[in-house]
């Protein structure tokens, strides 16, 4: 990995059923050499990242799970009398990559993970037809280095 000689393979896309009828969600399945060296890469910067984040944030954190942030949001039902409920319609579909390379530059200087980054975020999906979708921005969900949106809005 450190000597830049790797090049990743076409993600395939594949879209699943969102609940309640609304749509399909695309996923990115990496290959398992991928997953591999993806889950290398997001383990190097989480030493630094991790004192960043808010200590209720359950996402894409080890040791954490939903059932983590649904015991906070049941803690803070009995403490409050109303709920804040948000989702950023399509974020991982349309998030610039130049803020999520920015992000990453803000937590590490290695610059084989920054290379590697950049490298994912362009791979093209490789659709259900056989066909190359090629992307400007967006990071497909499903791969150990779909970002946190932590690492994002803290950039």
């Amino acid at each position: 990995m450190s000597s830049g000689s790797y090049f990743p393979p076409p993600v395939r896309a594949v879209a699943i059923p969102k609940p309640h009828g609304g749509g399909t969600r695309t996923l990115g399945i990496p290959a398992v050499a991928d997953r591999v060296a993806q889950t290398v890469v997001a383990r190097h910067p989480m030493r630094r990242v991790e004192p960043v984040f808010h200590p209720d944030s359950s996402g894409y954190r080890p040791g954490r799970s939903a059932l983590d942030a649904v015991g906070k949001c049941r803690e803070r039902c009995w403490k409050r009398d109303w709920v804040v409920e948000f989702d950023i319609a399509k974020f991982f579909d349309s998030v610039p990559w130049d803020l999520l390379v920015k992000a990453v530059e803000a937590h590490t200087d290695a610059v084989w993970l920054k290379l590697y980054v950049r490298r994912w975020l362009a791979a093209p999906l490789a659709m259900p037809d056989g066909s190359l979708l090629e992307r400007e921005r967006g990071t497909p969900q499903g791969a150990p280095v779909t970002p946190p949106t932590q690492w994002v809005t803290r950039a």
